[in-house]
């Protein structure tokens, strides 16, 4: 098959739905490179899909909360006789609580991840393609950056910040034919809740989407050059409620069903 992307660097691409976007990515052709902070999943999700799909996979082990190490996948970025042309900023993570009881340390390294380690990707990623006049950076961001989330304030303004500097960039890159998109999903199947520690189980089946799922609306989604796709319908009906409802009704809402 011939894919849009010839190669694609994915963060967090050791599980949910950074590797769910590497195996359709992979599917479809395109090389890869994988960054997570866990090398035994990265080396067995490439030869997976190196045997799989006869692809080139490379493993790039990176913690993105670390300045050098942050480093090391910006210089592969701009590596010019290797190119990428398709960054997938998956990478992030997020936790609940009250704000003034949380780790501060864990709230700042979830901005470091979440939005400072994407900022510096994309800008690696945009000023070579840019020149090339070809090449897309998918952003994931999340439905709760629409929302005013008390208990998950630091993990949803982070999401807000995704969505509103993916779509500024959009508009600046589509001259040289760059395509940049944010993705917002809602409640995903994936590791994410056990690692936040939130009870997923109180959620109804019907607000879940799988990763696979997610994963093929936002590739569709850059393929198509869309500037930001809320995925799956019932998070798409329910965008559009948040989108009438008061923001002072909307905070006293979530915060209620937090407890």
């Amino acid at each position: 098959m011939t894919s849009k992307w010839n190669r694609a660097l994915i963060t967090g691409a050791s599980s949910g739905i950074g590797r769910e976007i590497a195996r359709q990515l992979a599917a479809d052709g395109s090389d890869l490179v994988v960054v997570a902070r866990d090398q035994e999943r990265l080396e067995a999700l490439a030869v997976e899909l190196a045997d799989e799909h006869d692809v080139e996979v490379e493993v790039l082990r990176a913690d993105l909360s670390d300045r050098s190490e942050l480093t090391v996948v910006a210089d592969r970025l701009e590596d010019s006789e290797r190119p990428i042309d398709l960054l997938v900023n998956n990478a992030g993570f997020g936790n609940g609580g009250l704000f003034h009881e949380l780790d501060v340390d864990g709230q700042t390294g979830m901005v470091d991840v979440n939005v400072n380690a994407l900022v510096r990707l994309s800008h690696a990623a945009a000023k070579t393609m840019a020149p090339r006049q070809r090449g897309g950076i998918l952003n994931i961001s999340s439905i709760a950056g629409h929302m005013v989330s008390p208990q998950a304030a630091t993990y949803a303004a982070t999401k807000a910040f995704v969505s509103s500097f993916t779509e500024a960039i959009h508009e600046e890159l589509a001259p040289s034919g760059v395509t940049v998109t944010a993705i917002c999903p809602g409640l995903t199947r994936t590791e994410f809740h056990e690692r936040a520690k939130s009870d997923s189980d109180s959620y109804p089946d019907v607000l879940w989407q799988s990763a696979e799922d997610v994963a093929a609306e936002a590739l569709a989604a850059i393929d198509s050059g869309r500037a930001r796709v809320v995925t799956g319908h019932v998070n798409k009906a329910f965008n559009g409620v948040l989108n009438v409802i008061p923001r002072s009704a909307l905070r006293k809402l979530i915060n209620l069903g937090n407890h």
